[in-house]
């Protein structure tokens, strides 16, 4: 085949073509969250943002999603962190009025799992439900 009056080989083509595909595809490569969940944290609990009723709060969240999670820390005097010890999700220690996240995908199986503030895992601890 030729291109601009010089031989180039199929072999060549069907590469180039094979590059541009791929090319295409890296943004949905990337893993950028397909959700975020926005969690405040207050009075040693976690609640959803917009949500101040519902202590550490069931988060539902599809087979192989993935979310960030980003949480506030609105707790006056106290250090939290949010982790999923069953899934190897640890997000760095936060001081009262900081902000942190984690992105993580979800398990491609249903099921539940356990979140937790690490320093405080008896009192501020949820579930994440996988459907």
């Amino acid at each position: 085949m030729s291109i601009l009056g010089r031989r180039v080989p199929l072999k060549t083509i069907g590469a180039m073509a094979l590059i541009m595909v791929f090319a295409t595809l890296i943004p949905a490569l990337s893993g950028t969250p397909n959700r975020e969940i926005v969690l405040v944290v207050k009075d040693m609990s976690f609640y959803v943002e917009g949500d101040s009723l519902t202590p550490n709060p069931t988060l539902e969240i599809r087979a192989g999603e993935r979310v960030r999670v980003v949480v506030h820390n609105r707790d006056r005097g106290m250090t939290h962190n949010f982790a999923v010890p069953a899934l190897d999700v640890d997000m760095n220690p936060m001081r009262w009025s900081e902000s942190g996240d984690v992105v993580f995908a979800a398990p491609d199986a249903p099921g539940t799992y356990e979140y937790v503030c690490g320093p405080h895992q008896l009192m501020m601890r949820g579930t994440i439900r996988v459907y």
